[in-house]
């Protein structure tokens, strides 16, 4: 029998200035990010918090010396160890003033309580264009049960507007002058961004810097 596939589109719609920074090659990309997930009719699926290897691996000395931590350090070692997606989940108690579950379908604790909230553990070191969607489609897959699904980045910070909150934000920039190199990494990943060839991205950004 023939069944029909479900296909929607996921909105991402990340928080922050530095993320777009990263992105763009003005600094180091970021590790970790705040994300909300949306129908695309606008209604608000949830928020995670994406994590990149670089991040966990760098608070890890640390946490070992918490025996409190002893659980959540054996989750990171199994997670660096290997190339997928894991995640963490965060619980409320029952009877909490702000008692709060997820609205999709995700792993209840021994209370049976869905998580309050959670982190997606992405295999990547840094995030880039390609790291955001691949965790959300990793998220709709797993709680969403999503068949087919479009994932589009909801008010992409521009080039130029990146540029200038940098410039303006003087505990970061200083007097120093900025350095950016167009990897070709970099290339690549905001030609897919902006729907452009490499050639236009290339001059767009040397206009940019001058």
């Amino acid at each position: 029998m023939y069944i029909k596939k479900i296909s929607m589109k996921i909105i991402v719609e990340v928080s922050s200035c530095n993320l777009w920074w990263g992105i763009y090659g003005i600094t180091p990309k970021a590790v970790w990010e705040d994300l909300s997930f949306f129908y695309e009719d606008g209604q608000r699926i949830g928020g995670v918090c994406l994590n990149t290897k670089r991040y966990l691996r760098a608070n890890l000395d640390d946490l070992r010396k918490r025996p409190r931590e002893k659980h959540f350090v054996l989750a990171i070692d199994k997670y660096l160890a290997d190339n997928q997606c894991h995640y963490w989940f965060y619980y409320d108690k029952k009877g909490d003033d702000d008692f709060y579950e997820v609205p999709f379908d995700a792993p209840v604790n021994q209370e049976g309580v869905k998580p309050r909230f959670l982190d997606i553990w992405h295999p990547d070191e840094n995030i880039g264009i390609s790291t955001i969607k691949s965790a959300a489609k990793e998220f709709a897959k797993r709680f969403l049960k999503v068949g087919h699904y479009e994932v589009q980045i909801k008010d992409i910070l521009p080039y130029e507007e990146a540029l200038s909150t940098f410039k303006e934000d003087e505990a970061l920039f200083g007097d120093q002058p900025i350095n950016v190199e167009f990897s070709p990494a970099l290339i690549n990943e905001l030609s897919e961004l902006w729907n452009e060839s490499k050639e236009e991205v290339l001059i767009k950004l040397k206009s940019s810097v001058r």
